[in-house]
């Protein structure tokens, strides 16, 4: 991409971040890693980024930070950019901590020197232990807000959820907050009161008609902006499932298995034969790069609101009432503008999956959508279950260790967790996304794009497969003729099985019949 900020003229976006300070947590996740590649590339004109890292894993919070920048996401950026690291500060905390586990004497530089906050920290698990989702989730997000109260000079805080949070009950969901099942406040005292074996016991009736402790945490994070960020120049981004990128800065790059995406590398290596899914239902599905550009646009957009917010509470009362500011919401979503359903999703995986086979598949590429329930498990059973034991069968019989049974049990548990999304559609209202879209530059709409009207699926599903091979199941484009190779053996002996186990059916059947002849 042209180095436009090589040019005279700043874009109206790359001008609002110019000179300042910028509070990033979850830097060393997903959606993290590309707000943070894209601030030091399109707008290098930051003054400082600070990042929350904590210890993970048996590693320093110095050793994760040293890391971070050696995955591939970061490569155009070194390059670009060979001087990052002198803009980036990481900060020694933990969202599972009070106050983030930050130390006071670095709570008061925040205090003295961010402009904008970016909290994109979260738990994603659908089956996160509630303590933990709430303490990360809500009580970091309630931590957060009190500190910023305290910030000098707050430019924008955004606060990214997901489109899911409000999804309980309803079918429509529109760009407003909704009132949440439980305060934040009173969730806390029940899960810190009780030991952990209770609070797994009593999960379900706390869910209600949530469909897991991500989208209920969230829905009640969302709560307590109302509360705690009450006078702040806020707003909330509800991103849909989030996907691998399109363009920026690697195309394809995605570094989790979390819900669709686990759905893809599973089917890659031939594990995941079907699927519990409406095939005529919405794949409400959204790329990563898409994401932090709209994220870094709303916190543009956020500002600007709350300016002229500020300035007719002047004009009309001569005093400045912040309270009057109503944090805007951005549901940013691809089935109102662009939908895919998931018929199209796997036709589109299987299309792209088959040109660029793996060389770890341990069978061909097959994935069947079934929306009922008792054919799905039908379909697991003949698909899943009975390959997985003669295969784990002859592994035992030549003493190498079984896995596929255990594969499959966790990929039933997987399967089952998703189905919430895969079964349903909701209508999500995104007018205020579109208005955003509308008022920014031509040359902020090249820098920052994130318009899903101009996203090709059929494009962007050769970059997603591929990507999925190479950053998940690790498999590097130089196997590429050997996977081709592989795969033509494994069709062979898949249909072969294939029919020796019909014909010993059809054996059975006839065996059955002549008993009663």
């Amino acid at each position: 991409m042209e180095n436009y900020e090589s040019a005279t003229q700043l874009s109206e976006i790359q001008s609002f971040y110019n000179d300042t300070t910028i509070f990033l947590t979850g830097a060393t996740g997903f959606m993290g890693n590309l707000i943070l590649d894209k601030l030091i590339r399109t707008c290098s004109g930051v003054k400082r980024i600070y990042i929350l890292i904590r210890e993970k894993k048996g590693k320093t919070t110095e050793e994760r930070f040293k890391q971070l920048f050696d995955d591939p996401v970061f490569e155009l950026m070194k390059k670009e950019k060979p001087n990052f690291l002198e803009k980036i500060t990481a900060v020694i905390g933990d969202c599972a901590l009070p106050n983030l586990g930050i130390e006071e004497k670095y709570i008061n530089i925040l205090k003295d020197e961010v402009n904008i906050v970016i909290h994109s920290a979260a738990t994603v698990r659908f089956d996160e232990q509630l303590r933990i989702a709430v303490n990360i989730n809500i009580i970091a997000l309630q931590d957060i807000l009190k500190i910023s109260q305290e910030i000098k000079n707050l430019k924008a805080f955004v606060h990214i959820s997901t489109a899911y949070s409000n999804c309980a009950g309803r079918e429509i969901v529109d760009e407003v907050f909704y009132k949440p099942p439980i305060s934040g406040e009173k969730l806390a005292q029940v899960v810190n009161s009780l030991n952990d074996e209770y609070i797994a016991r009593i999960t379900p009736s706390l869910l209600g008609e949530w469909p897991n402790t991500y989208a209920m945490t969230k829905a009640i994070a969302e709560g307590e902006i109302v509360t705690y960020g009450k006078g702040l120049p806020i707003g909330v981004i509800r991103p849909s499932m989030i996907i691998a990128t399109d363009n920026e800065p690697v195309p394809g790059w995605i570094n989790n298995f979390y819900g669709p995406t686990g759905v893809v590398a599973a089917t890659g290596i031939g594990l995941m034969r079907c699927m519990y899914a409406d095939p005529d239902k919405t794949a409400d599905i959204v790329p990563g790069d898409y994401v932090s550009n709209a994220v870094l646009a709303c916190a543009w957009d956020i500002h600007n609101l709350w300016k002229d917010n500020t300035f007719n509470d002047i004009m009309k009362t001569d005093s400045l009432d912040k309270e009057t500011f109503v944090p805007p919401i951005y549901n940013f979503v691809s089935s109102s503008v662009n939908p895919l359903t998931w018929g199209e999703f796997s036709m589109l995986n299987k299309k792209y999956g088959c040109e660029v086979p793996s060389v770890k598949a341990i069978s061909p590429i097959l994935l069947r959508l079934s929306k009922h329930k008792y054919e799905y498990q039908i379909l697991c059973f003949i698909l899943h279950i009975i390959p997985g034991f003669i295969i784990d069968s002859l592994a035992k019989l030549t003493g190498r260790k079984p896995l596929l049974m255990e594969g499959y049990r966790k990929m039933h548990k997987f399967a089952d967790v998703i189905s919430y999304f895969s079964l349903k559609s909701w209508t999500f209202n995104d007018n205020n996304t579109r208005s955003l879209i509308k008022k920014l530059s031509k040359l902020d709409q090249t820098l920052f794009r994130f318009d899903l009207t101009k996203l090709s699926w059929d494009e962007y599903f050769k970059k997603h497969v591929l990507g999925i091979r190479m950053y998940i199941v690790k498999d590097p484009l130089e196997t590429l003729t050997e996977g081709k190779k592989r795969n033509q053996k494994l069709c062979i002996a898949y249909y072969t099985l294939l029919s020796v186990l019909a014909a010993a059916l059809l054996l059975i059947v006839y065996g059955i019949c002549n008993l009663f002849v």
